[in-house]
């Protein structure tokens, strides 16, 4: 009974995962079951003959073994047993016929079903290993068909040297003394902001917040740290995480600990201790023995876990970022109001006049001494507590060391500003994308380190755009982008590293484009749509700024 019930299960797993969704193979599964019930009714109606022309029937006893098929086929049979057979077969001589007739019909279908049953399980299993290897094949093909580079950056038509460097100085750059007004107002707001923030925290006892540092344009970086006697340690994990979050290369979660002091006895050491008090049993030199244990639900972790909580970090922050404008919004003229929710410090200012600025504040974590985690939006519980560690600063040191060795007015930095110029207005054309302006740096980087010096000579920047957008393009073919910085013994020869960076397994940025194909097909139609705009729209500015001067002068 229970091997039947197994076959039948195993039969119907068969169906149910093989879907009749190919003519060919409802065609042949047909005809093997068509065969198989025909040659099970013609031979079942030869049996009933038989037994009919027999003048002495005999009913023969079948049993069977679990999994060997009739007891009967065996030549193994015990004396004993065929005696006991020689009797039953004399004790039904005087049954009647129909009665013998019936017994013995009824074992050839209990046969003939134990057959029928192991022929269709392995038939089911056939079916299934056909159908899953066919269509693994078919997805295969479905993804170079759909997945087709319809672009070439070698082949790609762009303007010359002349009008991308007019281009640039015209539309792209950012005004020196502009970018002074808006560096200078943003980082002494910024330490306004921040230390109202501090006050606030001080009060109720909570992080303690640090001086702030701008980053980069527009971002400012605001470390935190909690009251002592706890700190933060930095576990990095591998990049699993960017699997379920593609922003997410290096990652990193964060826990919370306290650091006990194990008393020896000596008041100088008991909780009551005065600051200026001074011991003459311990020199001054000697350690104190520490021990680090785990807080659980510690300040803004994560509950049941002492690791810090993202989305309990984006709350205070905001909340505080509030209490400390309510303070200190009667200084300024300005409004203030936070952009997205989903970002913890992420601000604009808008003027009287009707000018607005857009900036960040950003609560990170240190990390070494040039390294820091931030957060990114969250999409699930299982991420709350994944941090994204920034190398940004060593980036930055890479990229002025590697610029020390390039000719007088090279030509790299107007390449990467028009190539994020491109992706940012592609970006406002066709919606959000996965490439991000960090991986053209990325790739501006790697060429650097590979190409010689003097091929980025100020009239070069035509053919250095054309190979930062080739590289790209190849890096997206291969869904392979390398971190410049981990990993990476070229850099490591530039500028000096944490072991812990300078020794770690390489970084694929495009990770998430190997794990996700709709992210993949994304990220590539949208690299597709910046190669076949890149003339047309740098043409465009091109003549938009001309026309503008043109007006200027007439009035």
């Amino acid at each position: 009974m229970h091997d039947n019930l197994l076959q039948v299960l195993v039969v119907v797993v068969g169906l149910l995962t093989c879907p009749r969704d190919d003519p060919r193979l409802e065609e042949e599964w047909d005809d093997t079951v068509t065969v198989g019930m025909q040659k099970h009714d013609e031979r079942l109606l030869r049996e009933e003959e038989k037994l009919d022309q027999e003048v002495a029937p005999v009913s023969v006893k079948m049993t069977h073994t679990e999994d060997r098929g009739p007891l009967n086929n065996r030549k193994d049979i015990p004396k004993e047993l065929n005696q006991e057979k020689h009797l039953c077969q004399n004790a039904t001589t005087n049954m009647p016929e129909n009665e013998t007739s019936e017994k013995a019909f009824a074992g050839w279908k209990e046969d003939y079903l134990w057959y029928i049953w192991n022929t269709f399980s392995v038939i089911s299993m056939i079916r299934f290993f056909r159908k899953y290897l066919r269509k693994n094949s078919q997805m295969t093909q479905d993804e170079a068909r759909t997945f087709p580079v319809t672009c070439i950056a070698g082949e790609v038509p762009l303007p010359d040297s002349d009008t991308l460097q007019s281009f640039h100085s015209k539309c792209v750059q950012v005004s020196p003394n502009k970018k002074w007004r808006e560096d200078e107002f943003l980082e002494g707001f910024a330490n306004e902001m921040v230390e109202a923030m501090r006050t606030i925290c001080d009060r109720n006892g909570g992080m303690v917040i640090e001086d702030c540092q701008m980053s980069d344009a527009c971002d400012i970086i605001v470390p935190f740290r909690p009251p002592e006697p706890y700190s933060f340690q930095c576990l990095l994990r591998n990049n699993q995480a960017s699997d379920l979050l593609p922003d997410m290369q290096v990652c990193g979660q964060i826990k919370v600990v306290e650091n006990k002091k194990i008393p020896n006895g000596c008041p100088c050491q008991s909780s009551d201790a005065d600051d200026d008090m001074v011991c003459l049993l311990h020199c001054e030199n000697e350690k104190v023995k520490i021990e680090i244990t785990d807080v659980s639900d510690g300040l803004l972790c994560s509950k049941n876990t002492p690791f810090l909580s993202k989305s309990r970090v984006t709350r205070w922050f905001q909340s505080t970022i509030k209490e400390a404008w309510a303070q200190i919004s009667h200084k300024f003229e300005f409004e203030l109001s936070i952009r997205y929710m989903d970002a913890p410090g992420a601000l604009v200012v808008q003027f009287r006049s009707g000018k607005r600025v857009s900036f960040c504040m950003s609560p990170v974590i240190k990390h070494h001494t040039d390294a820091h985690f931030y957060i990114t939006p969250c999409f699930g519980n299982n991420l709350d507590t994944f941090w994204t560690l920034s190398l940004n600063i060593y980036e930055n040191n890479l990229l002025k060391c590697l610029s020390k060795c390039l000719p007088e007015n090279s030509c790299h930095i107007q390449t990467l500003d028009i190539a994020h110029f491109l992706n940012k207005r592609q970006t406002a054309l066709s919606g959000s994308s996965v490439l991000k302006d960090f991986h053209f740096k990325t790739a501006l980087m790697h060429l650097l380190l590979t190409k010689d010096s003097s091929q980025w000579k100020p009239n070069c920047v035509a053919s250095r755009l054309r190979d930062l957008l080739d590289f790209v393009e190849r890096s997206l073919e291969k869904r392979l982008l390398r971190h410049v910085v981990v990993g990476n013994p070229l850099t490591q020869k530039i500028i000096q590293l944490p072991a812990e960076f300078s020794q770690a397994k390489p970084v694929n940025l495009f990770h998430p484009l190997v794990v996700h194909n709709c992210i993949y097909r994304d990220a590539l139609m949208h690299f597709q749509e910046v190669l076949r705009n890149a003339h047309m729209l740098i043409q465009d500015y091109v003549d938009m700024c001309i026309d503008n001067g043109s007006h200027l002068k007439n009035e």
